[in-house]
């Protein structure tokens, strides 16, 4: 799209106010064009007006260059002076309109299309004329169209393309042009407002209805057409910003905070009736899964809350609560701007109560009647196979006939609602989450810096890996602020709690350990309560199995009621199921790879009775399917302990590769381990080692390989708790705890947190660990120099972040002086790399921003007297910064750094 394609005339059938909107783009573009043919300092105001662009104009117009243009840019200027209605010029009519007016009557078209003409003419001539060398940054490409300058700041400019929303860049290179450049910023608290607006009536209004005035002192105006079942309804709304900053609406009933603005349109208690409807209905289905697994507890089911550690942050002090208490402060700071989009992962394993809890939380959130507290919009991506966030959320929220995914994300962006999202992983793929942040740029970007999403997933394995993905893609326009709530294992009041009146201890003492380990999450728990209340002769993993199976088999009759499968065939079909389900990474299988599986298992093909009775296993649509069905496990625990089963049914060869090409969670781990114990007397050890033997051989290698993973969470299982020496290597494992005692080497392995009992000791080679747990322990548990593969070490008096602070708390000796000179070699090469601004606290000097974690390397103190040091060098200078929240300042170099 060139300089031509923007300003071109419109249709001649468009209607005259959007051709009135096209006259002031035109003078927009003008403007800019202007400013770009002087090439040096400018005075040009933006966002800007129509009366604003055409005085910059009729003052800049000589920086064209020749008297033939400058007269065209003077004919534009004074354009919005002609006369389009009798007595009403351009700059009239759309004054009138913009504040509140009755639209124009008996308007020329012909002599309006005319205008708009010849200031496309005009405007394409001289930029024809070759006056203007470099369009950016006033002009610059984005998806493929030109698009023109709308406002600046110092992280971000926004720019409006011919067609389509205005778009946020943050391009450092752009910025710095625009800073020397040097164009002023109009009354940017109105025009950010008028901006905001204009994106949260997206999903509310008619497209291209929204025509919006700015002219301060006076209330920014707003004429726009709300879209409503029964038709559209013409709003005119007017808005100010008062002393105290505050966003304000101008109601008939007097001033109200704007998110009232938002409830208002977008009919808030009704919305809140719809959406807990649809929720009732997900509600309703989580309890029948329960009961149709355990039919026996469907009258007596306790509803224990369960348990969460909140990291350290704006919600937390990395401390344990209730998951309702975490959901209280995450409610409650939800209208609190911070600059950032809080985004909250909810992580544990299949069975945990992710779920069940999230749900609660979105109840209670649309049942209260506490005003506009933020209410929860449960989005579920469980067994739905759509290809985008953008479209699950118009698949969910279309219901309500109020809300679609635009309104979803404005109601976010004011507070008024909090975007849950469960089963994110799944969404993704099945066990995969190598790059989590392309699912979610698009949210991130459309929230700008603002509102909450909470994203559950299986493990905090996924968590890591958007952090790491985050850190990759540094440039990217919004980062968010990550959280991590965490749902702990369930301890033993709970348990008892959930069971009550049955005799617990006097069972749970005939289980072996690897049984009592499985009862941590409310799915095994309530699978263990009804194992108890049958008083059966099973095992209680052949007890899980068979209630499973029990269900699925009662939809399998043959003609005369026959049964078709046999439990043991229909086992291995699942099984199958399980393992196809985990290498091809999705949450579901189609009916043909049912069909496939079963054959598998039964080895031989499958009469037609069958197929047609196989459809009714475990089956729903798929939404977004062509008429086709998908399969997928009624719960992620059964699908964990069918995938355990396959493992451990395998020839050794065949475990091995499956382990090797598959990422297993540490729930199937342990289920691997108990099953294996209940098949050959022994821990698996013979499947560790050639596993191990496999992952060593990989060439190339990487941390991230699945067989790595698994050979990690299986290592933890067997040998986290033993005694002697032992050696694992190229392991890479989210928690690992080593009990027992004798020496463990790890070599060249990633572990995110390790926690050393007190008869072990460590000595870790090529390794990395994020966080090191001795607080049960001491120093002397680590051997050599260990500790420099260490990020985080945690003692019983400290936590020691950063290798100067690690060194300190191990009391390791080492020369000052080359302390310093590592310490500032460090952040001078990272200050190299950076990109775009440096912005921290100016009492502290510590960051706020994710793309500066690299600060935290060392000590708070170290980074300090770092800056101190260059400003006594005069190789920093420290410049005060106009920022929302606590006080920040720029470091800026005074000389360039070098990248060592």
């Amino acid at each position: 799209m060139t300089i031509a394609d923007l300003v071109a005339a419109p249709n001649r059938q468009q209607a005259p106010l959007k051709t009135l909107a096209h006259v002031e783009f035109q003078l927009r573009v003008l403007g800019l064009l202007c400013a770009a043919a002087a090439g040096k300092q400018t005075t040009l105001t933006t966002p800007g007006s129509l009366d604003v662009w055409s005085r910059y104009i009729k003052l800049q117009s000589a920086s064209l260059g020749c008297d033939a243009c400058r007269s065209k840019a003077l004919t534009v200027a004074e354009s919005i002076n002609a006369e389009v209605a009798t007595g009403t010029s351009i700059r009239q009519m759309r004054n009138q309109v913009f504040h509140g007016g009755p639209d124009p009557e008996n308007v020329d078209l012909d002599a309006l299309h005319g205008v708009v003409s010849s200031n496309a003419s005009h405007i394409e001539m001289i930029h024809a004329h070759g006056h203007i060398v470099c369009l950016e940054p006033f002009f610059i490409p984005v998806n493929g169209e030109l698009a023109a300058l709308h406002d600046y700041s110092e992280g971000s400019a926004t720019y409006w393309p011919r067609h389509g929303p205005a778009t946020d860049l943050t391009k450092p290179e752009i910025l710095e042009n625009l800073q020397k450049l040097g164009p002023q910023g109009g009354d940017r608290l109105l025009e950010s407002f008028a901006l905001d607006i204009q994106k949260d009536l997206r999903g509310f209004a008619e497209k291209d209805s929204i025509q919006v005035l700015v002219t301060p002192p006076q209330p920014t105006i707003v004429r726009w057409d709300l879209r409503t079942s029964r038709g559209t309804i013409r709003r005119v709304d007017r808005f100010e910003i008062n002393a105290d900053h505050a966003r304000v609406w101008q109601s008939e009933s007097g001033p109200k905070p704007y998110k009232e603005f938002l409830a208002d349109i977008c009919n808030w208690e009704l919305l809140k009736e719809r959406l807990l409807e649809e929720l009732e209905q997900q509600v309703t289905e989580e309890s029948l899964i329960r009961e149709e697994l355990f039919p026996d507890l469907k009258q007596h089911i306790s509803d224990v809350p369960a348990r969460v550690r909140v990291a350290d942050g704006p919600f937390g002090d990395g401390g344990d609560a209730t998951i309702t208490q975490a959901c209280e402060r995450i409610s409650a700071r939800t209208g609190v701007y911070s600059s950032y989009t809080n985004l909250i992962t909810l992580t544990g394993e299949a069975g945990s109560g992710k779920t069940h809890s999230l749900l609660q939380f979105a109840r209670d959130s649309l049942a209260s009647d506490r005003g506009l507290d933020p209410i929860a919009i449960y989005i579920s991506s469980s067994g739905k196979s759509a290809n985008s966030l953008d479209t699950l959320l118009k698949a969910n929220v279309a219901p309500t006939m109020i809300l679609n995914e635009w309104s979803v994300l404005a109601l976010c962006r004011s507070g008024l609602a909090i975007l849950v999202i469960d089963g994110f992983d799944e969404l993704l793929g099945f066990r995969t989450y190598d790059h989590p942040l392309s699912g979610l740029k698009p949210i991130l970007d459309a929230l700008r810096g603002k509102g909450t999403v909470i994203l559950s997933a299986r493990s905090s394995y996924s968590e890591a890996r958007l952090r790491q993905d985050l850190e990759v893609h540094t440039t990217l326009d919004w980062p968010p602020y990550v959280t991590t709530l965490e749902l702990l294992p369930w301890r033993r009041e709970q348990l008892l709690e959930l069971t009550q009146q049955l005799l617990v201890d006097e069972v749970r003492a005939e289980m072996s350990p690897e049984i009592r380990q499985m009862l941590t999450t409310p799915f095994f728990c309530l699978a263990f309560a009804a194992w108890g209340r049958n008083q059966t002769s099973l095992g209680f993993l052949q007890f899980v199995v068979d209630t499973y199976l029990k269900r699925e088999r009662r939809k399998l009759k043959g003609q005369g009621g026959k049964e078709l499968f046999s439990p043991g065939a229909l086992a291995n079909i699942f099984s199958e199921v399980a393992e196809m389900i985990a290498r091809n990474a999705l949450a579901e299988v189609s009916e043909e790879d049912l069909e496939l599986a079963a054959s598998l298992a039964l080895d031989r093909d499958l009469s037609k009775e069958e197929k047609r009775r196989l459809i009714a296993l475990c089956g729903m649509s798929a939404e977004w399917s062509d008429s086709e069905l998908s399969f997928k496990f009624t719960h992620l625990a059964i699908a964990e302990q069918f995938l355990a089963r396959q493992v451990v049914r395998q020839p050794l060869a065949q475990a091995v590769s499956l382990l090797f090409h598959v990422a297993i969670s540490g729930l199937c781990a342990q289920l691997i381990v108990s099953i294996w114990r209940t098949e050959h007397g022994d821990a698996p050890t013979e499947l560790i080692t050639a596993l191990q033997e496999r992952v060593i051989a990989a060439d190339p290698y990487d941390r991230r390989q699945p067989g790595a993973i698994s050979l990690g969470e299986l290592w933890a299982k067997v040998y986290g708790n033993s005694d002697g020496g032992r050696t694992a290597q190229r392991i890479t494992a989210e928690f690992l705890q080593l009990e027992g005692t004798g020496r463990v080497l790890l070599k060249d392995s990633h572990i995110q947190n390790l926690a050393v009992g007190p008869g072990v000791e460590l000595m870790l080679t090529a390794s990395h660990v994020d966080r090191l747990d001795l607080s049960k322990s001491s120093g002397s548990a680590l051997v050599g120099k260990s500790y420099e593969q260490v990020l985080e070490l945690l003692t019983p008096s400290e936590l020691a972040v950063g290798q100067s602070r690690i060194k300190q708390a191990l009391g390791v000796v080492e020369t000052t002086a080359e302390d310093i000179s590592e310490i500032d070699s460090y952040y001078k090469s990272n200050i190299a790399l950076a990109r775009g601004p440096i912005i921290v606290s100016a009492r502290d000097y510590s960051p706020d921003d994710n793309r500066l974690n690299w600060v935290r390397e060392y000590s708070l103190d170290a980074w300090q007297g770092f800056i101190r040091r260059m400003q006594e060098e005069g190789k920093i200078t420290v410049e005060k910064v106009n920022a929302s929240g606590r006080l920040k300042v720029r470091l800026r170099p005074t000389e360039k750094f070098e990248n060592r």
